[in-house]
């Protein structure tokens, strides 16, 4: 356990840090109605072409305080005959093992969904993960009947993988090797849209960032939005938790944490993302989310000013910024509130000849504008609130 005290202070408001955390552990509170999982559901160990053993996939997630993984690796031959020196012994190829390893590992201290990645080298179709499969080893066999052409592999591949009942997500449509210039929805991943093999895309990947395309394209189509890892060395090696990051996670809001729960809350979309400082997702869920890691703790109302206390309770840092609907007003215009921290406003009716004036005594409420910027509902589009004062 760490301890830490930090207190800053303005004439604009008090910053105050104080609290016993595990700073590896991503802490997200639950919303209303919903337990918050933290899910990384794109990760890849020795048995495809990452230098990591199922078990210490298992490991790095408990330490980091995840709910659910998943392992899913390339399935296609010849992808494994790529990683593997061209050499690739069918007899002894079991594309499900890596699941079986990290299953038994994990115990009852993690959930793990049985997964793997379809891996085509063109864009379109780029690569896909199906998740809560029962047999990669079939998926590969009837995506390869159509080896010579990379989208109908592809649409072969993901039917085999719906019989199963499969969960489909589009991975990084902004990965640089595939989308070199722009990210665009090709024809194929159209088609594959409309015949109801896409429930996903991955937002966020480790090694590409945010898409916003894919954001807006989630949004308008009714798709889970996910943000995963894609992580192919040791996480230590890739993510810098000695000065605070975390891998980036999907947050699923389920009904209860179990594979049950997972999968209904995907196909309900009920996801987030939390990656690099920041939340993606459908305002349905961020907005919730937004306040239940910032606590309003105490709003007071006097005659020169109105003293507003914020409590951060959760991993995730909070951007605010001055709303529009309190120009009237002057208090912080930017702030950040890290995690597990408190953050003091005082917010003040604006200077009359470089006097402070007090609230005009007919104003009985008055509503302080904020603007959450790290907390996105679409493309450059974070969530707006107001906090009411009253006396």
């Amino acid at each position: 356990m760490k301890r830490f005290i930090l207190t800053l202070i303005s004439v604009a408001g008090v910053l105050t840090a104080s609290a016993q955390f595990t700073p590896n552990k991503i802490v997200v509170p639950d919303i209303e109605g919903y337990k918050t999982l933290k899910g990384d559901f794109h990760i890849h160990t020795v048995f495809s072409d990452a230098t990591v053993w199922p078990t210490t996939r298992v490991q790095e997630a408990i330490w980091e305080g995840l709910d659910v993984i998943a392992i899913s690796e390339h399935i296609d031959t010849r992808h494994q005959k790529m990683v593997n020196n061209g050499t690739f012994v069918k007899e002894k190829c079991d594309r499900d093992y890596s699941y079986k390893l990290a299953k038994k590992a994990a115990g009852k201290n993690l959930l793990v969904v049985h997964a793997g990645e379809i891996t085509r080298l063109g864009m379109p179709p780029g690569h896909f993960n199906c998740l809560f499969v029962k047999d990669n080893d079939a998926i590969c066999a009837a995506a390869e009947e159509f080896d010579h052409d990379h989208v109908l592999a592809m649409e072969a591949g993901l039917r085999e993988a719906r019989k199963q009942g499969a969960f489909l997500m589009w991975n990084h449509p902004n990965w640089c090797k595939q989308a070199p210039n722009e990210t665009v929805m090709h024809k194929a991943h159209k088609k594959i849209l409309k015949e109801g093999y896409m429930d996903a895309i991955e937002i966020y990947n480790m090694a590409c960032g945010y898409t916003p395309e894919g954001h807006q394209w989630a949004l308008e189509n009714n798709l889970a939005m996910l943000g995963n890892s894609d992580c192919h060395a040791p996480f230590f090696m890739e993510v810098d938790y000695l000065h605070g990051a975390h891998r980036p996670v999907t947050l699923v809001f389920a009904t209860e944490k179990s594979l049950a729960g997972v999968r209904e809350a995907f196909d309900a979309r009920r996801t987030a993302v939390f990656a690099e400082g920041n939340v993606y997702g459908r305002e349905q869920e961020v907005r919730p989310l937004l306040h239940a890691c910032l606590k309003v703790k105490s709003v007071k109302f006097a005659d020169k000013n109105i003293v507003i206390n914020f409590e951060n309770v959760s991993s995730i840092p909070v951007t605010l910024t001055k709303g529009e609907g309190s120009r009237d007003t002057w208090y912080a215009r930017y702030v950040v509130i890290p995690p597990f921290s408190t953050y003091t406003y005082k917010v003040r009716p604006l200077l009359v000849d470089a006097k402070q004036p007090a609230f005009d005594k007919d104003i009985k409420e008055y509503e302080v504008s904020f603007v959450a910027e790290n907390f996105y509902i679409g493309p450059n589009k974070p969530v707006a609130f107001t906090v009411k004062a009253s006396r």
